[in-house]
């Protein structure tokens, strides 16, 4: 008997309208670039969010040099690619003084408060990526000025994604490290953003840029370039920790270790049923293990762990979660339990729990009480 062809479901859009085999390459796959198309596969570069009709129109597309601000309420702001304004120099303040401090420990905030600023200075790109996540944050502490300081972060965020595309396409090792940090920039501008729509379950064909695949891309993009990355500024968020997660000493484990009972195949499984199963194992395994290691003596942070699951479950869990196959879905779920134990952080707040009712949405009737641990778990 014939084996059936499983059809590939992470082709870019265009490639699947046209209907030709896309080679996958990024930013821009070979197909899109022979026939000046764009390319969705945009790595890591999160899309203009939308603003309403009205200030649509005041909008122009940038050059490669400037957004040309032609009207109010833009006309004040003048963001120039060689230039700061004094509007630009308050975000700047404001980062090096506070917004730089939510990234980090106190062991390594010199790296966010120094070394990425200095970084910033001879890197056009990753300055307005600075700027962007600055006054998103500035955004969250000063209400009254939450529209104005949106549109500048979206403003800052249009002006530093050209020159960051480029030189992804290019991986240039002198340049890298100003890249990850624009990289990195980009996962809480994502979450963050008033107009990004964060309660989404992550699917290879959304139109929108999902944190998901922000933290994915993320990792797969440290991971390429992590000898050259650990002779850098970012050499110490790198530590490999010898000792391997004991998931006894996690007091949460026994909820993880639930999820099992769902992955056991019955004698009548088909297939390839059976090996969506092992590959839904083998991502609820690393699950655990990340959940482990804050309980450890050398423990990686929550914060680590949230960064470093995406990008480590296989490209066959993506699609089994796109496909919406419940197993994968509670997976995800108990994932969301380490968003909510940062909660507090304030490009992170709300993100589980918007998720979490996705998830409780997409799923049957009798699915939902395997939800029901993360539901409840509280907010930190």
């Amino acid at each position: 008997m014939r084996r059936e062809h499983r059809k590939l479901r992470t082709g870019c859009k265009q490639c699947k309208r046209r209907r030709v085999k896309c080679d996958e390459a990024k930013p821009t796959c070979a197909n899109c670039i022979r026939n000046r198309l764009k390319c969705n596969f945009e790595f890591l570069t999160p899309s203009l969010p939308r603003l309403r009709h009205k200030e649509a129109r005041e909008v122009v597309p940038p050059s490669s040099e400037r957004v040309l601000l032609s009207s109010s309420p833009f006309q004040d702001l003048n963001l120039q690619s060689t230039s700061l304004d004094l509007h630009s120099m308050e975000l700047l303040h404001h980062y090096t003084s506070i917004t730089c401090f939510t990234f980090g420990d106190d062991k390594r905030k010199w790296l966010w408060q120094k070394e990425i600023p200095q970084m910033a200075m001879t890197h056009d790109f990753l300055m307005h990526g600075l700027l962007a996540i600055s006054a998103l944050h500035l955004s969250t502490l000063q209400p009254h000025r939450k529209e104005e300081l949106t549109r500048r972060a979206t403003l800052s965020e249009y002006l530093g994604l050209p020159s960051f595309r480029d030189f992804v396409s290019h991986n240039n090792p002198h340049n890298i490290h100003a890249v990850v940090a624009f990289a990195g920039f980009v996962v809480p501008y994502v979450c963050g953003s008033l107009e990004t729509l964060t309660g989404r379950i992550p699917s290879l064909d959304d139109d929108h840029p999902h944190w998901f695949f922000a933290f994915r891309g993320l990792l797969q993009m440290v991971g390429k370039s992590w000898i050259v990355l650990r002779t850098g500024p970012f050499g110490s968020l790198l530590h490999r920790p010898t000792f391997r997660p004991d998931t006894v000493e996690n007091p949460d484990d026994v909820h993880l270790a639930r999820v099992y009972q769902l992955l056991e195949p019955s004698s009548h499984y088909p297939e390839e049923d059976i090996a969506v199963l092992e590959v839904c194992k083998a991502a609820l395994d690393e699950l655990r293990r990340l959940f482990a290691c804050p309980h450890e003596p050398m423990r990686t942070r929550v914060m680590i762990a949230i960064h470093v699951w995406p990008g480590t479950v296989s490209q066959r869990f993506i699609e089994i979660m796109q496909e919406r196959r419940p197993e994968a879905l509670v997976i995800l779920a108990h994932y969301c339990v380490l968003l909510k134990k940062v909660d507090s952080c304030w490009w992170l707040a709300g993100v589980g729990n918007r998720m979490l009712a996705a998830i409780y949405q997409a799923l049957e009737q009798d699915w939902r009480p395997w939800i029901e641990w993360p539901l409840l778990h509280p907010l930190y």
